[in-house]
């Protein structure tokens, strides 16, 4: 693939990540040249920014290792993993990688995460892996990620789900820096509603943060991502040797490394991840144990300080959502879920439960038209069945007629 190489040349990505401008790589360029007249020989252009400190090793090493990358993800495209043709990527995360890809069986678009090599060597992952994956491929709800199937190829395990057409929400904070009260009422209450179901199947989601919840271009939350591999202190290290995320959304028992995770674990990160929404942050910041030790013994800046328009109530939710002792927080998601009704509908003028309401007329109203339409459909291929009937016995009639008329002729 030498075009490609050429186009994901050190420099151009250099150039593109913003670590050095161009005149930097044509005077470079030029340097390198000249020294190659006089030496005859070629020097890689990296090795020249290092060399003359312009760049530091630990951003050459970046450079290197985004090209890497690239050219994997490029020749990953059209590749073909179980049923699944690669169309491109999507992400990555700790536990592996996340493609668009095409269905080939039923020739749909899906996202397929392909794990990392490092979690097969791992007995127990694999199976909880597996065990995991097809509990969650029998979950049904609409602010949940659909998964649909999971299985292996080659040297590596992999599951498929549904493709939403949106933006995690992450994504939509880096952008917007912060959602209204309204808006982020209404994202948490469809998150919370998934969480409710999970709890009544006595399931643990263990990573609810912003980049696991996909907003849809019609405003639905869609809640992805379990997390497969319960978090701890240990530090679990990539093979480049950096900590897999920071835990910024972590219970603070979930932090101690306590293995019998409830519901209200959930509770937590949900609470954090409404305060990044407000807050424009997430509750902690620093390294990965920096903020562990924060989630276990600090508390958050208020934020009645950094949002000082947020209704007292959202303000409440959060501190009700963050206490670190778990029997302090709601009860369960069903109490979330009737908090953030009330508060999303102080916040919009619209009555708590007046949107759904609205939903269920409009969905009863579809169902009356489908029915309908299906009624006229129904009666038109009755009534051009009568129609076929009469014209044909109209036909019978008349060959009877000159049946009738030629026999008395005879006659």
């Amino acid at each position: 693939m030498p075009e490609l190489e050429k186009e994901l040349d050190f420099a151009t990505l250099a150039i593109a990540h913003r670590i050095l401008t161009r005149e930097q790589v044509e005077a470079a360029q030029r340097a390198v040249v000249n020294e190659a007249r006089k030496s005859g020989q070629h020097r890689p252009l990296e090795d020249y920014f290092l060399e003359t400190g312009i760049l530091r090793a630990e951003e050459v090493w970046a450079v290197r290792k985004a090209r890497e990358r690239l050219l994997k993800d490029a020749r990953a495209r059209g590749q073909r993993i179980g049923g699944y043709e690669i169309l491109g990527k999507v992400g990555e995360g700790g536990l592996g990688v996340v493609y668009r890809a095409r269905q080939i069986s039923m020739g749909r678009i899906v996202a397929l995460k392909l794990l990392h090599e490092k979690w097969v060597g791992d007995d127990e992952f694999r199976k909880r892996f597996l065990m995991e994956a097809r509990l969650v491929g029998r979950l049904s709800h609409p602010n949940l990620i659909q998964v649909f199937d999971v299985g292996r190829h080659q040297n590596s395990f992999y599951y498929s789900m549904e493709f939403v057409d949106g933006e995690p929400l992450d994504k939509r904070l880096d952008r917007e820096g912060t959602l209204s009260a309204a808006a982020g009422a209404d994202v948490a209450l469809q998150v919370a509603r998934a969480l409710g179901y999970l709890q009544a199947r006595k399931i643990v989601h263990r990573d609810v943060k912003p980049g696991n919840i996909m907003i849809t271009k019609d405003g639905q939350a869609k809640l992805g991502d379990f997390g497969f591999v319960r978090t701890s202190l240990e530090s679990v290290l990539s093979t480049e040797g950096e900590v897999l995320g920071t835990p910024d959304y972590i219970s603070p028992e979930a932090a101690r490394g306590e293995r019998n995770l409830d519901f209200r674990s959930d509770l937590y990160s949900l609470g954090a991840t409404l305060y990044h929404a407000w807050s424009g942050h997430p509750p902690f910041t620093g390294d990965a144990t920096e903020v562990m030790e924060a989630h276990l013994k600090a508390t958050p800046r208020p934020l009645a300080e950094l949002r000082p328009d947020l209704p007292t109530a959202a303000r409440r939710i959060v501190e009700r959502l963050l206490r670190k002792n778990p029997a302090e927080r709601p009860e369960s998601f069903d109490e979330v879920v009737a908090l953030l009704e009330r508060l999303r509908a102080e916040s919009t003028g619209v009555p708590a439960g007046a949107a759904e309401e609205a939903g269920a007329l409009a969905r009863m109203a579809e169902d009356d038209l489908r029915r309908e339409a299906e009624a006229l459909r129904k009666s038109a291929r009755k009534w051009r069945w009568i129609a076929a009937a009469a014209f044909a016995f109209a036909g019978v009639m008349a060959m009877l007629l000159v049946w009738l008329l030629m026999r008395a002729t005879e006659r």
